[in-house]
């Protein structure tokens, strides 16, 4: 063969092209998979590392440029949106116990701001390099395919439900949107709605774009009408709400604030007590042993620290 040729067809049969996620949308995206196809040929293990960016549009944006504090609030949803994502790709859908801490690294973004007259565009990668998710200690991870970080698959589930609530329609309650949000849980919902939230409120449009090494380009745009109306979809649905049952003993009982009961192991909850009829709170004392049906929330204070909050529905008296 002319060493300065090169093998097309065999190129071609490599990339294996009725894999659909290594379809592309333009010449941009063809240049990205074979540069990423190259690399794969050059080392049996990930290298290449993933992008993408959050396009802010919209009144909000003046020229290319936009108020500091917009975009922080719309970067910390975000960024809350993509750990959320991780989590319950992970199993872990519910609103109680700590973080994991390898979680919050895997899910974790770093931000490279670049401008385009018209529009902001923030560009994304992981904080962890492949290799360091891959090989943490020089041996690949069980069952770990080499390719996909958690980051990656954290961002295509958050995008796939950008792009399910755009087609949610008047039926929603038999949406796959409202069906793919509750199996993802409630703190996936508070996220998303947190997210769609800050962009309104600021008066951004966006758009989300993801590009994973040898895979298709991901992507959705979100004008202001579609994101006012997910945050709307999310409320009138209480997607964002965890039925959860505390058991333990009073500790503080208030007719005018919230009560205080230890679950064990020296844990003190607060749960609010608005909601509960009056009778019920006047046959509590210190000291009793309950049961409280709660609905759970999580709310995020003005220094960006998520807290998880409770809302008495029921109580009973355990004898």
């Amino acid at each position: 063969m002319d060493p300065m040729s090169f093998d097309w067809m065999g190129y071609r049969a490599r990339l294996d092209l009725e894999r659909p996620e290594l379809l592309w949308e333009d010449a941009a995206d063809l240049s990205r998979l074979s540069l990423s196809s190259f690399f794969a040929e050059l080392s049996p293990v990930r290298r290449d590392v993933s992008l993408g960016f959050l396009r802010l549009t919209g009144d909000g944006v003046d020229g290319h440029s936009a108020a500091v504090d917009d975009v922080a609030e719309v970067m910390r949803h975000f960024q809350r949106l993509v750990l959320a994502s991780g989590l319950s790709l992970t199993g872990r859908t519910s609103l109680r116990g700590q973080l994991p801490g390898d979680i919050v690294s895997k899910t974790r973004l770093n931000l490279d701001g670049s401008a385009i007259p018209g529009s902001l565009v923030l560009q994304l990668v992981p904080a962890m390099l492949p290799r360091d998710e891959v090989l943490p200690s020089g041996q690949a991870e069980f069952l770990n395919d080499g390719e996909e970080q958690l980051v990656d698959a954290a961002l295509a589930r958050s995008i796939d439900l950008l792009n399910m609530s755009k087609d949610s329609g008047p039926n929603a309650d038999d949406s796959e949107f409202v069906a793919s949000l509750r199996e993802a849980g409630p703190r996936v919902a508070t996220t998303l709605r947190d997210f769609a939230g800050a962009l309104v409120d600021a008066n951004f449009e966006t758009e989300v774009a993801w590009m994973q090494p040898r895979r298709k380009r991901l992507g959705s745009r979100m004008s202001t009408a579609e994101l006012t109306h997910l945050g709307k979809l999310v409320e009138s649905r209480e997607l964002a709400r965890e039925p959860v049952l505390l058991k333990g003993t009073l500790r503080t009982v208030s007719d005018i604030g919230p009560l205080k009961i230890d679950i064990g192991d020296g844990e003190i909850e607060t749960v609010d007590a608005k909601h509960l009829p009056e009778s019920d709170i006047k046959q509590l004392l210190v000291g009793m042993s309950v049961e409280i049906h709660a609905s759970a929330t999580e709310e995020v204070g003005a220094a960006g620290d998520s807290k998880t909050k409770y809302s008495a529905t029921a109580i009973r008296l355990i004898r």
